[in-house]
């Protein structure tokens, strides 16, 4: 280590999913705040293509799965073990810890010191109000925990904060971040916008782009693609639980094709260049998904591409307010199949030259509120 690496006050990230492109932002934007990062988290299984920024080293905890959270209660103390026994090489504590989500706010709590400034970040509400069970209950109890603890709280839609954490803490307004789901910058100079709409011709190309979840939305998709044969195709790009469903329906649909998983530092404005029509509706009947800013709100008009997104959802009202897109009630049958009836390239190239109008800020990361505030953390650390 050189000793300009030495000098910098150093900051540990625990992410639950190593792969998470919004992880890698959120350690770009440590490192632009002047921290050296250590990185502990778990692999997923999807999206391997992703990396952390260079310079970080990054430390696998192994492979945790979804749901079962009381299974993972003995993963993730074996975690906090081995975290505890490897940061005693550094022979002090870091100046900042960035945790996302519970799992690693309670490795947190068991690993390292607790004086140690705390960033708790909720990119997704995953224990949704009301808490009526014991388990939901016992989670609740153990976030108002952490809320009280955190130095900051960021969350990624401002719907959040009255729709959840207020809920738990009256005051954590005080102490939040929005860091909305915006282009990374890197990405912004790696793709530039297009200078024209889309030139949407028959068939029209609608995209399925991300991590495939919410059978329900996607199986309506590629049903009612597969009627609409001739003026529509149906491109899946990205990874999830439901690959092998949809990888299977490609091979007997003609106009349905799965391309696989991509790096979102490398492929994301091929991908989109190649879509007419980003489709962004998930299940409206959870209320993260009525409250949440999923990342394609960005990706896609920043490229030029208008989005479907669900009704009664913060998303949809965004989506309304910009002009960007269509809104559809996924709950109501057929919903899709009317909507395909009225769109055409016409509408499509509208909508394309709608969004390509909107000012860039709409849709990338700044980072110049929120990069001096993780600067004044480390600041206040080292003074101590």
């Amino acid at each position: 280590m050189t000793d300009m690496q030495e000098k910098k006050p150093r900051a540990v990230m625990l992410s639950p999913a190593l792969s998470q492109p919004r992880h890698h932002r959120r350690a770009a934007m440590l490192l632009e705040a002047g921290y050296r990062l250590q990185v502990y988290g778990y692999q997923r299984g999807y999206y391997e293509e992703n990396m952390y920024p260079d310079g970080i080293q990054t430390i696998s905890l192994g492979r945790i799965e979804s749901k079962y959270y009381i299974r993972r209660i003995p993963k993730l103390l074996k975690s906090a073990l081995f975290i505890k026994k490897y940061e005693k090489q550094f022979h002090e504590a870091p100046s900042l810890i960035y945790a996302f989500g519970l799992d690693m706010a309670l490795i947190e709590s068991f690993a390292m010191s607790g004086s140690v400034p705390l960033i708790y970040e909720i990119g997704d509400i995953q224990n949704p109000l009301p808490h009526t069970g014991i388990v939901s209950k016992m989670i609740a109890i153990t976030e108002k925990l952490i809320l009280r603890k955190c130095r900051k709280l960021v969350v990624t839609s401002p719907a959040f904060i009255p729709g959840y954490f207020e809920r738990l803490d009256l005051s954590i307004a005080k102490k939040t971040l929005v860091i909305e789901n915006k282009l990374a910058r890197e990405n912004a100079r790696r793709f530039p916008r297009p200078q024209a709409p889309k030139q949407a011709t028959f068939p029209i190309k609608i995209g399925c782009i991300g991590f495939f979840t919410y059978r329900n939305c996607i199986l309506a998709l590629m049903e009612a693609v597969v009627k609409k044969r001739g003026k529509f195709e149906l491109h899946f790009y990205g990874d999830g639980p439901l690959k092998k469903e949809i990888r299977e329906y490609a091979k007997t649909h003609d106009n349905v094709f799965y391309h696989g998983s991509f790096s979102n530092s490398a492929d994301l404005g091929k991908i989109y260049q190649s879509v007419d029509l980003s489709y962004v509706v998930y299940d409206n009947t959870d209320p993260n998904v009525r409250m949440a800013l999923p990342n394609k709100l960005y990706e896609g008009p920043y490229f030029g591409v208008p989005l479907v997104v669900a009704k009664d959802t913060f998303l949809a009202e965004r989506v309304r307010e910009l002009g960007i897109g269509f809104v559809i009630d996924p709950q109501e049958e057929n919903s899709l199949d009317k909507l395909m009836d009225e769109i055409t390239p016409e509408i499509l190239r509208k909508l394309s030259a709608t969004a390509l109008g909107l000012d860039k800020s709409h849709f990338v990361e700044d980072g110049s509120g929120v990069i001096p505030v993780f600067e004044e953390i480390g600041k206040s650390r080292s003074l101590q």
